[in-house]
């Protein structure tokens, strides 16, 4: 599978993991759960969010081969 691929496979997945996050929100509110809770789906949903963007961009795309993996998004030839 090439880079391109393999980032928005995940990109994708990312994306549909957002959208399952935005309906368990919509569905724990509508159900009257505690604004502890809502909250933690939030926190991962915009988490989940900011990573398919990066993702997009190409900043993790290290993280999508064998090898080392470069924690420094501007800086994909590390070998951190």
């Amino acid at each position: 599978m090439e880079a391109n691929q393999r980032r928005d496979l995940v990109e994708r997945f990312l994306r549909r993991c957002v959208t399952y996050a935005n309906e368990s929100i919509r569905r724990k509110r509508k159900r009257g759960e505690d604004e502890e809770t809502i909250s933690k789906w939030t926190i991962y949903r915009d988490f989940t969010a900011h990573a398919a963007e990066e993702v997009a961009a190409g900043d993790l795309d290290s993280w999508l081969e064998d090898g080392p993996v470069d924690f420094e998004p501007d800086n994909q030839d590390s070998d951190n």
